[in-house]
């Protein structure tokens, strides 16, 4: 069934060979060379199993984008891009579409970039040195600006997550661990790794920034396909008119958003102080499951602080290391010392309030706590809910919730759940 799927996902790259003469198949092919470089690629891609095609949701479309007015010339604008443009290796032009965008950023838009400069003191760093490890260009640092405004918990109706909006099948397959306690398309350092290599392959396809983009948000195989209705073009503007219509705005705001973070403060736009800076924190690895609110106690850390330098993990809880696997605490660098000096409490005091994500995964073993030991297990099937699981193992749905650390009465099948203690 897989080989059988694979074969029409691969057939649906392919031009339709009806009518074709050999002499009209050569034109074909040097007509529409970057997009039959592309499918052979992409198809590639997704043959060997290794990646899935995503399509983002982008928030302004064309339409939306004129109505506010910037009160200054067309000619200052096209000087500070054109400044921009001079030190990028991306095509960073003005037009019309351009500008309105700069003014969604810098008129209807000012508190959102406010809030993304401030937290930029802390994302931007990170975004950076990732960057520069796989030699992208630094404007690429604006594209979680209009993805996710930089939250990190973001979340499109589509269902993409995090800083960089991944899709769960995307993040799967670019490593990222996504689970019912740790998603990393929430963690800063793994879901910006994992787009500069995603980044890096649509920017081997395409050879083009702007096209890369177009494809990071509808896909490689819809940007091929607008290369062919273009009649085989190669610059993104001559494409652009082919791409989706949420796409056709995706390279004028990230334009707009390199522009608004450059020159915000000329219109007036200065940035929300952060909780944190990058400089102000540091990271350490657990080595047994921690509750993040336990850990606040004992470090003396606001634990609403401790949430925000920690969002990958969905339910509070860190879990212990894992085949070889640790994970990582975020913490102020105040607050470090504290860690070297309480983390045995810490952990003792994380023990009794939550059975660590490994023991949830599998039955206790002979070798467990005499107080794990007595966890009884239940796997949620189809058509089961909360209460149903409580009245069946005489528990009390509140007790079920406090135990597993849910939030709501919300499960999903397959789910392991301590039901009775």
């Amino acid at each position: 069934m897989i080989r059988f799927i694979a074969l029409l996902t691969a057939l649906s790259f392919a031009p339709s060979m009806m009518g074709y003469t050999p002499r009209a198949a050569a034109a074909d092919s040097l007509i529409h060379g970057l997009a039959t470089k592309v499918d052979t690629m992409y198809a590639k891609w997704l043959l060997s199993g290794s990646e899935r095609n995503w399509t983002s949701q982008f928030k302004v479309s064309v339409d939306s984008l004129a109505g506010a007015s910037l009160e200054l010339s067309d000619e200052v604008i096209k000087q500070r891009l054109a400044a921009l443009d001079r030190r990028s290796p991306m095509d960073l032009r003005y037009n019309t579409d351009v500008k309105n965008a700069i003014a969604m950023y810098v008129v209807r838009k000012k508190d959102l970039v406010s809030r993304v400069m401030g937290r930029g003191r802390y994302y931007f760093p990170i975004f950076e040195a990732a960057l520069d490890q796989y030699n992208l260009p630094m404007e690429l640092r604006a594209l979680p600006m209009i993805e996710s405004a930089l939250n990190p918990l973001a979340t499109s109706p589509a269902g993409a997550k995090g800083l960089w909006q991944f899709m769960y099948a995307t993040g799967k397959i670019q490593g990222l661990e996504i689970g019912n306690y740790v998603d990393e398309r929430s963690d800063p350092v793994k879901s910006t790794d994992a787009a500069c290599r995603y980044l890096l392959k649509l920017f081997d396809m395409f050879d083009n920034w702007e096209l890369a983009l177009a494809a990071y948000n509808a896909g490689p195989g819809n940007v091929a396909k607008a290369i062919r209705a273009s009649g085989g073009k190669t610059n993104y503007w001559e494409v652009r008119p082919y791409l989706p219509k949420e796409t056709r705005s995706y390279v004028p705001n990230f334009i707009a958003a390199n522009y608004a973070l450059t020159y915000g403060g000329l219109h007036g736009i200065f940035a929300d102080m952060p909780p944190a800076s990058f400089f102000d924190v540091d990271t350490v690895q657990v080595t047994a499951t921690l509750d993040l609110l336990q850990a606040s106690k004992h470090f003396s850390v606001d634990p609403a602080l401790l949430k925000v330098l920690n969002p990958m993990y969905k339910l509070g809880i860190i879990p212990a290391p894992r085949d070889g696997k640790m994970y990582p605490l975020v913490l102020p660098r105040a607050a470090v010392a504290s860690f070297m000096e309480c983390a045995d409490s810490a952990y003792a005091g994380s023990q009794p309030n939550r059975a660590s994500a490994s023991e949830v995964t599998a039955a206790p073993t002979a070798t467990a706590t005499a107080s794990v030991t007595t966890l009884r297990y239940h796997k949620v099937r189809s058509g089961e809910t909360l209460s149903s699981i409580a009245k069946k193992y005489g528990s009390k749905v509140s007790d079920i919730q406090r135990w597993n650390r849910l939030r709501s009465t919300t499960i999903q099948i397959g789910q392991r759940l301590i039901v009775k203690k």
